[in-house]
């Protein structure tokens, strides 16, 4: 536990890790095209499956360019698609492109697909509108050609792009006047009201880039509670010299458009909002913008008087540059909620990428209750869907790359898997394991875990900076000298090897060494220690896990070295070894530490804080709370305050340990495994292969232990 610091909270919950409280069912993706017939064929299953929202009716697109506008298109090449709970779904958003090239412009009859259906999920997919894309500057006076189209309720994208010109995303609402929408990352480009129409839409993390200068980003007409929300979205130029020429928005009929949290790379015009087209807003908010280096963006200037355009009788002042106060109620869960309590961020949780390996001629990985099925690709290429956790080799050549995606509720698509390169199924294959190590890692000149009878493998263990290599364990460290960091061994049966590294001598650890998931090892702030720092992220869960080591047990101070030039305190849970000791997988609780700003993000103070340490190597854990962001961290440093008594120095073994008094000897490896007792003062180290060990002797009523190293 780290004492001095306030909060205990639990990591499954604070860090937004979601836990599946019962299985999902198992089906087949229902339509691939390009496999079971076209887009076309595709949406007219869609349209007579009896799909739920609970059961949508998946479409998957392999990676490719899909002109639906010729085949599925009206004379103008829009697409309507009405099936309502459908996911749509590619492999990649940059390289599965659905497109047309609309004839005519107009804002209702030009987009490359129309939506008119409830609960539709897309991801991994890009809608292109060719007709004046990359050519904005001779569309003239009117480019009004959508990407994307809605009429509907209860829509969510995850990763994915629209582009186009003008009124890009046109959103309106359905029958029963609803227009709810999520967005989940991906990319929106556009020149004039590339964003427009009406209903509650919130943007987590979307980009949005402008192609033109003068243009607008937003046109919001709204009837509904919330309007468009952008949260930690970020805005682009495509030519520098658009920068600080175009509009947040601009009122179209009583609009209400809010955008907090947002990093504006590229910056809007000094007064923020536009002229009001037919009558002035209800809702222009803007809250902790940023600009590209994280220093607040001047908006001084805002502007806060609306004329109304055509309308003069709604003329008003609002209150644009809002407080924290202001922001608060503009939450995901209030803006999206409606009367049934909808919660997309269910629909987009991916699950864990599997781990695969070849079992003779098959492919195999774990079940997941979370997985609906799992996608099988042979070199990048899309092969086959299944509904079990294995895959037939049949037919498929050897030395082809296997990797799988583990498919959600909804079809949308997780994390690759490992690469298996295939190999011949009739020849003897024994299993390798590489046991993990703090503060280094195993390079093998295998490309799997599995080597062939007869081959030779080359194992190297690489110490991170500041650490050194202190031997190898496991059953295999007696066929090799287990004191060089670089060996060879035979394959004759299967192999396992535990590598050691030690720090000796160095209190000081850099953060950017450490496992990072979801955060940025970056150098961009002047005044770090080492080669960088880590930068976290908000959104998805962030963390880094640290690895540091500690000669002897006892309790230490804890130096943290960071950056918060936010304007405001920050805060990270945190876990210290022992507590987390493989990360965040396992772990049942952290504490919630602060951090106050500084003056700048290359300001650069200490936080300190005490905790019990165990003797030899452990993690750190620093990871993000509720999807807020974190400070920047540059180092930890570990002062002794006070060695447990039981603690003894390293040293290095001779063949045979006499230790008294004592009753009882036993030696385990550095990962806890007892491979030696015995009664009395000594312990034999014969045939012992060389390597670092933790030796434990008890006197009866005192345990006293330390690490030993045997050559």
């Amino acid at each position: 536990m780290l004492n001095g610091v306030t909060s205990k909270i639990c990591l499954l919950a604070t860090l937004g890790l979601a836990i599946s409280s019962s299985a999902v069912e198992k089906k087949k993706i229902d339509f691939v095209v390009g496999v079971d017939g076209d887009f076309k064929a595709a949406m007219s299953k869609a349209a007579s499956s009896g799909a739920s929202e609970s059961n949508h009716f998946v479409i998957f697109f392999p990676d490719g360019e899909y002109n639906i506008g010729s085949l599925t298109g009206d004379s103008n090449q829009m697409t309507t698609f009405t099936a309502s709970n459908t996911s749509l779904v590619g492999q990649s958003a940059d390289k599965t492109v659905l497109y047309n090239k609309s004839i005519n412009e107009g804002i209702s009859v030009t987009a490359t697909l129309k939506v008119s259906a409830n609960s539709v999920y897309m991801q991994d997919i890009t809608l292109y509108n060719k007709a004046n894309y990359g050519n904005e500057a001779n569309c003239g006076s009117a480019c009004r050609h959508d990407a994307l189209m809605t009429v509907g309720d209860k829509l969510v994208y995850k990763n994915v792009k629209l582009l186009s010109t003008q009124d890009t995303y046109y959103t309106k609402l359905n029958n029963n006047k609803k227009g709810r929408s999520y967005w989940e990352n991906g990319q929106i480009e556009g020149t004039v009201d590339f964003i427009c129409g009406d209903g509650d839409v919130f943007f987590e993390g979307t980009n949005l880039v402008m192609r033109r200068s003068g243009g607008y980003i937003t046109a919001s007409q709204n009837n509904t509670d919330w309007g468009y929300v952008f949260n930690n979205t970020t805005i682009t130029v495509t030519n520098n010299s658009f920068n600080k020429t175009f509009y947040l928005g601009r009122s179209w009929a009583r609009a209400k458009t809010v955008f907090l949290n947002t990093k504006m790379v590229a910056e809007p015009k000094a007064e923020g909002w536009g002229p009001d087209m037919n009558s002035a807003p209800v809702v222009f908010g803007e809250y902790n913008s940023k600009n590209a280096s994280g220093g607040a963006v001047n908006t001084s200037q805002r502007k806060t008087y609306f004329n109304g355009g055509k309308d003069a009788s709604t003329a008003t002042t609002l209150k644009t540059v809002w407080n924290a106060n202001d922001a608060a109620k503009y939450t995901l869960q209030n803006v999206l909620k409606g009367s049934d309590n909808w919660d997309p961020t269910k629909l987009t949780a991916q699950v864990n990428a599997p781990k695969i390996e070849q079992e003779g001629a098959e492919i195999v990985w774990a079940d997941d209750d979370n997985a609906r099925a799992w996608v099988v690709f042979v070199n990048g290429k899309y092969k086959a869907n299944v509904v079990t956790p294995s895959f037939s080799l049949d037919g498929v050549a050897t030395g082809s790359k296997i990797s799988v995606r583990a498919a959600n509720s909804m079809g949308g698509l997780g994390a690759y898997s490992n690469e298996v390169a295939t190999v011949d199924a009739n020849v003897t294959y024994y299993k390798v394991t590489l046991g993990d190590a703090i503060g280094g890692k195993v390079e093998s000149s295998l490309s799997g875990s599995k080597v062939a009878e007869g081959k030779t493998a080359t194992f190297t263990a690489k110490p991170n900076e500041g650490w050194t290599f202190a031997g190898w364990s496991g059953k295999s460290a007696a066929d090799i000298d287990a004191s060089k960091a670089a060996v060879e061994i035979v394959a004759t049966g299967d192999i396992e090897l535990i590598p050691s590294f030690a720090a000796e001598g160095t209190t000081v650890f850099q953060v950017e060494d450490g496992i990072i998931t979801n955060a940025a090892a970056e150098s961009n702030n002047a005044g770090f220690n080492g080669n960088g720092f880590v930068n976290f992220g908000a959104g998805d869960l962030s963390m880094v896990q640290v690895p540091v080591y500690a000669e002897v047990g006892g309790e230490y101070e804890v130096v943290v070295r960071y950056a918060n030039g936010s304007g405001k305190a920050r805060s990270l849970a945190a876990a210290g070894p022992g507590v987390c000791p493989a990360g965040i997988d396992g772990c049942k609780s952290a504490e919630t530490m602060t951090f106050e700003a500084t003056t700048n993000w290359t300001t650069w103070e200490t936080l300190s804080f005490k905790t019990k340490l165990s003797a030899g190597a452990g993690y750190f854990t620093f990871a993000t709370i509720g999807g807020n962001d974190g400070p920047n961290l540059d180092q930890l440093e570990l002062i002794l305050v006070k060695a447990d008594e039981t603690t003894s120095v390293r040293g290095i073994a001779a063949p045979s340990l006499q230790l008294v008094p004592t009753t009882r000897v036993r030696l385990f490896t550095l990962t806890g495994q007892l491979i030696r007792e015995s009664p009395g003062s000594t312990v034999s180290t014969e045939n012992l292969a060389p390597g670092v060990y933790l030796l434990q002797r008890g006197d009866g009523s005192l345990l006293r232990q330390q690490i030993i190293r045997v050559k």
